[in-house]
């Protein structure tokens, strides 16, 4: 039999600055997901498309182009043009067991919008899986989202 190892919780937070309205971005992140999410994420490979149900209940997924289905993320609360709140599972074989309650909000800022994201990761959690889950958020956000919002 395994030992059992501890859980842990380890939060994080970040903003993303984009020159656009928060109406626009919101709309580029809900309804145009699949154009800005970025080949190296997603896990499906290749043609894949990646679409987020914007309700209650909700899910980001990923399909392949093989017919493989792949859910990164359920809606658990959504005011519309304003937050998002997600609750996605990482696998064992990711790294899991994992929780992670993700937040994002979009409000106006001086010259145009800000998108905030928060994070807290929850299970089999390290230092590195966490800066990692950081770090990708932060290329997909940064690289993807704001990249085609300012193109």
């Amino acid at each position: 039999m395994s030992e059992p190892t501890d859980a842990k919780i380890v939060k994080y937070q970040f903003e993303v600055p984009i020159k656009r309205s928060p109406a626009d971005i919101w709309d580029l992140m809900i309804n145009h997901i699949d154009a800005w999410w970025m080949e190296d994420f997603r896990a499906l490979g290749e043609g894949s498309t990646v679409t987020l149900g914007a309700e209650a209940g909700g899910q980001l997924v990923e399909t392949g182009s093989d017919g493989s289905v792949l859910e990164w993320y359920r809606v658990q609360m959504i005011t519309p043009g304003k937050s998002l709140y997600l609750v996605g599972y990482l696998a064992p074989d990711w790294g899991g067991p994992t929780t992670s309650m993700l937040k994002l909000a979009v409000e106006e800022r001086d010259d145009g919008g800000v998108l905030s994201v928060s994070d807290a990761l929850h299970g089999n959690v390290t230092e590195s899986s966490a800066g990692a889950a950081e770090g990708g958020w932060k290329m997909l956000f940064n690289d993807g989202l704001k990249g085609l919002a300012e193109k």
